[in-house]
């Protein structure tokens, strides 16, 4: 059977969440399969990423019995041989328009479920994107597969000293309730421990007027700093030396950061909403994402607490070992190698 996977979010210059996951699983998965081929677009401009997914795309993939799209969407048109298996990892572009631009918006929403019709197999990332599918789109519950994304083994823990500060990393947007880290720390409260609130490698996916007027307070703080861009080392040093990691995000169909923390051995301090308790398990602190007061309190209830800084540390260490991409691989071929609905 010849595989064929889509790799236009390779192409990509900007990573996130979903261009991640597919530089990891396909990765593992040609590590895996020698045979699985990939498709990459030579082209950096978006647009025309997109034309040639729905042109160059279906005419590679007619020499192949599987085209597998492992970042939402998939190519309008197949030759009628080949079989589509795609990953779609939430319905974000229905659950928060307002984040996006009007046409990528009605572009996805007219798109994604052609190809949901389209596909012979379906996988998503958690249980809690799964059902948010289905029940949109309740066709798919037949063939839709959950397989949990995996963790780098790049993120490990360190010897060295913890710092004194706390971090956050994720978007900048109101999806990730970045506003509420920020306000803590302009608490008069906040500004008599001696702890930091850093925030690396951050992106601003929208600015508006109450966006900009909290960054410029930000920026004028002395116990928050912003850090624009860093390495993947670097990051990984900033989660190694955390004293606490704190992820208030009010939705997430997985939720790298928090795994990534845990894998560094840092005590981890999450929403109690979407796919977080199912991916972070017992392992964690959980908050209520709208509640700034329990943030607060959960902060420093957590900092007080040694013993529980510890069980943290430990839990989170022995937790992440769940979520490999060698794990993730195997449950995808077992998908791609089969070709039919499971």
């Amino acid at each position: 059977m010849k595989i064929l996977i889509d790799g236009r979010v390779l192409a990509h210059e900007h990573t996130s969440g979903v261009q991640r996951h597919a530089q990891e699983i396909i990765k593992a998965l040609q590590d895996a399969d020698h045979t699985i081929a990939v498709a990459i677009p030579k082209y950096k401009n978006r647009y025309y990423q997109q034309i040639w997914e729905h042109t160059l795309l279906p005419f590679y993939a007619r020499k192949y019995d599987i085209l597998y799209c492992p970042s939402n969407i998939a190519s309008f048109y197949l030759p009628k041989r080949t079989k589509l298996i795609m990953t779609l990892h939430d319905l974000a572009f229905l659950d928060f328009p307002k984040q996006y631009s009007s046409l990528f918006q009605k572009y996805y929403a007219y798109l994604v479920p052609k190809n949901l019709s389209r596909a012979e197999h379906i996988i998503t990332i958690s249980d809690f994107s799964k059902k948010r599918i289905v029940r949109e789109y309740p066709w798919t519950k037949n063939k839709i597969s959950v397989i949990h994304h995996g963790v780098s083994s790049f993120f490990t823990p360190s010897n060295k000293k913890k710092s004194d500060y706390i971090l956050y990393v994720g978007a900048m947007n109101e999806i990730k309730n970045f506003q509420a880290v920020i306000k803590i720390f302009l608490l008069p409260e906040f500004k008599t421990i001696p702890l930091k609130m850093i925030l690396p490698g951050v992106s601003t996916f929208t600015q508006n007027d109450t966006v900009t007027a909290l960054l410029s307070k930000a920026q004028k703080a002395e116990n928050i700093e912003i850090i624009d861009q860093v390495t993947q080392e670097e990051l990984k040093t900033y989660y190694q030396k955390a004293k606490l990691f704190i992820f208030p995000s009010f939705h997430e169909s997985f939720g790298f950061p928090p795994l990534e923390a845990m894998a560094c051995g840092t005590p981890v301090i999450v929403s109690n909403v979407t796919a977080l308790p199912e991916v972070c398990g017992d392992s964690a602190v959980y908050i209520d994402p709208d509640n700034i007061h329990d943030l607060s309190e959960k902060i420093h209830m957590t900092l007080k607490n040694d013993l529980l800084l510890q069980k943290l540390s430990s839990m989170g260490l022995s937790h992440v070992k769940k979520f490999t991409w060698e794990k993730a691989a195997r449950e995808y071929l077992n998908i791609l190698q089969k070709g039919t609905s499971v």
